[in-house]
């Protein structure tokens, strides 16, 4: 009876690294679909518009910048991909036109994706997104 309960604890524990390095595996996609997006938008934009908004993502991100994601502790930080998808948002919510509808699209799918990863996902981008905003706004005046 002992072996079969160590053989099941060996199986379940194995169970659960692969599911949570799948995790971690999915963060990280869904942060170079992130950069993939901006290097695409970086073209048509001029970022040092954004600067602001940048420094308040740089904050959360270790030994590097947002713009020059490095490191596997950002580029599977869960935090870190909703504030990769936070800045894009932003960015899109605030160039004028309609030229990126179709990077737009895109971003709100990876939006949708990130929020299936964790039960907690959603409300974080959301209190960033406040914090953001704040932010912003107070290093504007």
């Amino acid at each position: 009876m002992s072996n079969i309960n160590k053989h099941l604890a060996r199986t379940l524990e194995q169970q659960h690294k692969r599911s949570v390095r799948g995790l971690f595996l999915k963060i990280e996609d869904l942060n170079n679909e992130c950069t993939q997006l901006r290097k695409r938008l970086e073209s048509h934009i001029d970022l040092n518009v954004y600067k602001k908004p940048i420094d308040y993502v740089n904050q959360f991100v270790s030994h590097t910048t947002i713009l020059n994601l490095k490191f596997v502790t950002n580029t599977q930080n869960l935090e870190v991909v909703v504030l990769h998808a936070l800045l894009l948002s932003y960015i899109l919510e605030n160039t004028y036109g309609h030229a990126f509808e179709y990077e737009d699209k895109l971003l709100k799918g990876y939006i949708q994706e990130i929020f299936t990863l964790n039960d907690h996902a959603e409300r974080l981008f959301m209190n960033h997104r406040e914090k953001m905003l704040t932010y912003v706004q107070e290093q504007s005046t």
